[in-house]
C-alpha cells in the first residue's frame, strides 16, 4: 500500500497523525449553528414587521432574506475536506483540489451575503432621504456592487489555467499576486462600514423632529453600520494569515470571523425597523400605541 502523504511537510518533530489529528472543527460546527438562528431570528422579525405592520415589503427585505440564504452556504462543506486540522495531518489525496474549491464556492457566498446585507440598509436609508442625497447613495450601493462582485469572482481572473487556483497538481500555466487587491477589497468594505454609519446623521440632522425622536431614529438607523468594529477585525485576521501555510487549521479563527461579520451584518440590517415592532408589541418602550390600521398613536 503507498504511504499517505501529507499536504505539507509537518514542523521539525511533528509527526502527522491521518487517524485522530488534533481537530478544531467543532468550534466551526457550532459558530455555523448559533448565528444563523439568531440571524434569521432578526430577518423572522423583519418580515413580519414590514409585512404585517408596517405593511410595505420592499426589494431591501428580499434583499435581506436572501442575505441570510447565501450566509448558509458559507463554510458547511468543507469540513469533511480538512477543514479544522493542521494541514500536515490532512492527506494531500483529500486535500487536493478539494478543499480550495469549495474555499472558494464558500467565499462567492460570503460576498454575496455581505453585499446584500449593505445594499438592503442603503435602499432602506432612501425612503427617509432628501432627494439631494440620493444620487450620492445611488453611487455607494454601485460601488458596493461593483467591489462585492470583484471581490466575489476574482478567481476567475486569478490563475490560467482557471483549475490551477485550486489544483496543486497543476504546474502549467500562472497565478497572479492578489494580495493588494485583497487588502484594497478589505480597506473598502471597511470604508462602506464606516459610511453607512455616519451616513443617518448627516442624513436627518435638518429633519423637523423632536430632539429625542431624532436621536432615537439616528440611533435605529446608525445600527446598519455596527458591523464596522467585527469588519476590521476580520480584515486584520485575514492579513494575518496571508504567510501561514497551515491554512486548513488558521482558517478556522479567520472564517469564524467571516461568519460573525456575515449575521452581524444580517442583524444590523433588521435593527432599523424593530421601532415598529416595539411600538406595535411594546408600546411602553417607545411611547407609543397602534391603532387597528397599524398607525402609531402617541400616548398621553
Amino acid at each position: 500500500m503507498p504511504s499517505i502523504v501529507g499536504a505539507i511537510p509537518p514542523p521539525p518533530g511533528i509527526t502527522p497523525d491521518f487517524v485522530n489529528p488534533p481537530s478544531i472543527q467543532h468550534v466551526v460546527l457550532i459558530v455555523n449553528s448559533i448565528l444563523p438562528l439568531v440571524s434569521l431570528l432578526f430577518v423572522a422579525l423583519r418580515l413580519y414587521t414590514t409585512g404585517f405592520i408596517l405593511r410595505s415589503v420592499g426589494v431591501d427585505d428580499y434583499m435581506i432574506a436572501l442575505a441570510w440564504v447565501s450566509s448558509q452556504s458559507f463554510c458547511i462543506c468543507i469540513t469533511r475536506y480538512g477543514l479544522g486540522h493542521h494541514l500536515w495531518d490532512v492527506p494531500f489525496s483529500t486535500f487536493n483540489p478539494n478543499f480550495l474549491k469549495f474555499a472558494v464556492i464558500c467565499l462567492v457566498f460570503y460576498g454575496i451575503s455581505i453585499m446584500l446585507a449593505k445594499v438592503s440598509i442603503l435602499v432602506l436609508f432612501l425612503r427617509y432621504l432628501p432627494q439631494r442625497y440620493k444620487r450620492a447613495i445611488h453611487a455607494i450601493i454601485a460601488s458596493v456592487v461593483m467591489y462585492s462582485l470583484i471581490s466575489s469572482f476574482h478567481w476567475v481572473f486569478d490563475c490560467q489555467p482557471l483549475e490551477k487556483f485550486w489544483d496543486l497538481n497543476i504546474s502549467r500555466g500562472s497565478c497572479i499576486d492578489w494580495s493588494k487587491f485583497h487588502i484594497f477589497s478589505g480597506v473598502m468594505n471597511t470604508t462602506t462600514d464606516i459610511i453607512i454609519l455616519l451616513l443617518p446623521i448627516f442624513m436627518l440632522r435638518k429633519v423637523q423632529l423632536y430632539k429625542w425622536e431624532r436621536v432615537g431614529l439616528i440611533l435605529a438607523m446608525m445600527t446598519g453600520g455596527f458591523v464596522l468594529i467585527i469588519s476590521i477585525i476580520r480584515l486584520k485576521t485575514t492579513v494575518d494569515m496571508a504567510p501561514n501555510r497551515d491554512i486548513t487549521w488558521e482558517y478556522v479563527h479567520n472564517g469564524i470571523w467571516w461568519m460573525i461579520e456575515m449575521h452581524i451584518a444580517i442583524v444590523c440590517a433588521c435593527l432599523p425597523v424593530g421601532r415598529a415592532f416595539l411600538r406595535k408589541h411594546f408600546p411602553y418602550l417607545v411611547g407609543y400605541t397602534f391603532d387597528t390600521s397599524g398607525h402609531g398613536v402617541q400616548n398621553s
